[in-house]
């Protein structure tokens, strides 16, 4: 069984089954998990903050016991036609659960045999619910690129650049995606393609025709290597954070000039931080603010995350944190800024402050009206104040 590490004092975050239906809600397909009756209400009540305004079909399998232990993938492979010939979705997703995983069912077969019957488009993300959300949702989109992406020639007199990894999950449902794009625009940038927010699978189609990939959270790191292999298209592994923000514009014109990909490392340097504030969430949020609060106090920031790296790597950033190493890695932090659900771990860790940085991932909708958009310079700048303020 893959199972990263177990929780004891907090709440897990969001499972890779769900990150791939977060990642495919948008996109007019046919999403199902195949798990036990009733656990849709996991993904809808605590992982999907569009349920209740956006319809998307995502169904549960409702496996039974009779069904796990007999092997009866028939009935699965039915109920899965009779909903796609009902929907005619664009594609077909099926996502696994322990369930699943445990009794040795094999997904990619159910997905051929459904794409057999109904001729849709139809493909298996192998997840087990122990892993994180973006590992899902990276699998996912690598999944959709392989079938979908078209071989495309960059659009003449525009400079597009495509978005990838983005979810609610990272992003909520506030101002923090407008604000991205704003900050694209005000740099004479055409947003091509969106992975995958306010878009479309026939969008998503002429993803090759932008110019530079632009990774804005882990889970779309692999998913810019895919493409890169596929088409050679460059990516910039980075965000727009504050005085980042020059840097940012700086590596998409030299990704664009040069046809060559600028990984997180070469973006946020050799720089390595301090022990004084520790700035923990999504791996390359984290690792941007954390940089970006050194160029201003050098030396004082980290980041620190509990999710996969998925190929986010820099010295400035610790991922992959289990609860026990997040308490040892904290011992003698003044800060943490963090998912209230953190303050538990920070208390025994003997950290003398905590700042609220919610993560929708981690806490859902409970601590919404506290979300951050790092992408708007005065919120930043108050954030910023809020933790020196400790």
């Amino acid at each position: 069984m893959l199972l990263d590490y177990t929780q004891s004092s907090m709440s897990t975050y969001t499972a890779d089954c769900s990150g791939v239906a977060s990642a495919l809600y948008e996109l007019g397909g046919m999403t199902v998990i195949h798990d036990a009756s009733g656990c849709n209400s996991t993904y809808s009540t605590h992982d999907e903050p569009r349920w209740t305004t956006m319809p998307s079909a995502v169904f549960i399998s409702a496996l039974t016991e009779m069904d796990a232990v007999l092997g009866n993938d028939q009935r699965i492979i039915d109920d899965m036609v009779d909903a796609a010939t009902s929907l005619t979705p664009a594609f077909i997703a099926i996502a696994g659960t322990p369930i699943p995983m445990m009794t040795g069912a094999d997904l990619k077969g159910i997905a051929r045999l459904v794409e057999q019957r109904t001729r849709i488009p139809s493909f298996a993300v192998e997840t087990n619910s122990m892993r994180a959300y973006s590992v899902g949702a990276a699998k996912a989109w690598i999944e959709l690129a392989r079938r979908f992406v078209l071989p495309t020639e960059p659009r003449a007199g525009s400079f597009g650049i495509n978005l990838l990894g983005v979810t609610p999950l990272d992003f909520s449902t506030g101002p923090m995606l407008e604000s991205l794009r704003q900050v694209a625009k005000r740099a004479g940038y055409t947003i091509n393609t969106c992975w995958a927010i306010g878009d479309k699978l026939e969008h998503l189609a002429g993803t090759a025709a932008a110019r530079v990939n632009v990774v804005v959270s882990a889970s779309g790191l692999p998913l810019a290597q895919s493409l890169e292999r596929a088409f050679g298209m460059p990516y910039v592994c980075g965000l727009p954070v504050g005085d980042l923000t020059p840097r940012w514009h700086a590596a998409i014109e030299w990704a664009a000039r040069h046809r060559q990909s600028v990984t997180t490392e070469q973006f946020f340097g050799q720089e390595r931080g301090g022990t004084e504030v520790a700035i923990l969430g999504e791996p390359l949020q984290a690792a941007a603010i954390a940089t970006t609060m050194n160029l201003a106090h050098p030396g004082t920031a980290r980041a620190l995350s509990p999710l996969p790296s998925l190929g986010i790597d820099a010295p400035i950033l610790t991922t992959n944190l289990s609860e026990d190493m997040i308490r040892e890695t904290l011992r003698g932090t003044r800060v943490l800024v963090a998912d209230p659900l953190f303050d538990l771990i920070a208390k025994e860790a003997n950290v003398t402050h905590t700042v609220a940085f919610p993560h929708e991932a981690c806490s859902g909708r409970l601590y919404r009206d506290m979300m951050v958009n790092p992408f708007d310079h005065q919120a930043l700048g108050r954030f910023f104040d809020q933790i020196f303020a400790e």
